[in-house]
């Protein structure tokens, strides 16, 4: 079997004699293209440029977050995108003669080739394809279901209960003196953390809170235990670290067609701060990309994060 291209290492990598003896932050680049690149371009050193690459990715459900991010940076004006096989099967529509390709990551497969509506000729698509994405209530509510069932699989205690006015949800590493704080829950010896999440919101609310908090643990704000999937990090700010679970919540959330409170909470900063604080836009996307699949099914052990 093929195997899948991948950026982003799943593994640690044995690294060979010539390069053990190198900085620390060089082999971090080495193997965090996204951010390297990321932190590079002068571009996002804007903030509206940011918010557009966010608001781009958010587009293309479809696809993974990291291939929305392949789809921005070869062709941000892109509308819809499929493969030359799937134009001409669903729409009856083919690649124009002087049509540019872009290359995405593919499961199963090293790359996959992909084309713009733009860049595509023949009968006009039916008017529902470039309609926005909008989720049921009874599949939010499955979707919810399964992220909470999920939780518990990675040793996260979800509670809703009541909260402050002014709080929607919280995250916490358990300690010895929040296990005793919270003694009436009754949490398990192998629970690493707390998430509370304000039981009076709507069920659209609730999720968004939820993957919120999930977002500051999956972005290593919290730490790793024995579950963690993601990397313990040094870089981390306070302001960066919320700019980074706002914008994964954001992403999940409208990928779904769901008003997250999170965008406004990135529009109101952007609005105040001409540059964002320094953050890893490769953490909020490996975020994204196992915040998505949390909620696809429930799962009996924790699964490592997706490829792409």
């Amino acid at each position: 079997m093929t195997k899948q291209l991948s950026l982003f290492p799943d593994s640690p990598i044995n690294l060979p004699n010539n390069l053990k003896g190198e900085n620390l932050a060089d082999l971090e680049n080495i193997l965090n293209p996204v951010d390297e690149v990321f932190a590079a371009s002068t571009r996002f050193r804007d903030n509206r440029y940011v918010m557009e690459l966010l608001r781009f990715i958010a587009r293309f459900p479809g696809y993974s977050a990291f291939n929305g991010l392949l789809l921005y940076t070869q062709n941000s004006s892109a509308i819809y995108v499929a493969t030359a096989r799937s134009w001409k099967q669903k729409f009856g529509r083919r690649p124009k003669s002087d049509a540019h390709p872009i290359v995405i990551l593919a499961p199963m497969a090293p790359i996959l080739f992909v084309f713009d509506i733009q860049d595509t000729e023949g009968p006009p698509p039916p008017s529902e394809l470039l309609r926005p994405r909008a989720t049921q209530p009874q599949l939010l509510e499955k979707i919810y279901t399964n992220t909470r069932h999920n939780c518990a699989v990675h040793g996260i205690a979800v509670y809703e209960t009541t909260m402050d006015h002014d709080t929607t949800g919280i995250a916490s590493r358990i300690t010895p003196a929040l296990r005793k704080k919270y003694q009436d829950l009754d949490l398990q010896n192998d629970t690493s953390y707390l998430i509370l999440i304000d039981r009076t919101q709507p069920l659209e609310d609730r999720y968004s809170s939820l993957i919120h908090e999930l977002g500051h643990i999956f972005c290593s704000h919290l730490g790793i235990d024995r579950h963690a999937w993601w990397p313990e990090r040094e870089d981390l700010n306070v302001n960066g670290e919320e700019i980074e679970s706002d914008a994964a919540a954001y992403l999940v959330c409208e990928r779904l067609g769901l008003q997250a409170s999170s965008a406004a909470h990135l529009s109101n900063y952007i609005e105040k701060n001409h540059e964002l604080p320094v953050f890893s836009l490769n953490a909020v996307l490996q975020s994204v990309g196992y915040l998505e699949d949390m909620g696809k099914s429930p799962w009996k052990e924790p699964r490592r994060r997706r490829r792409h």
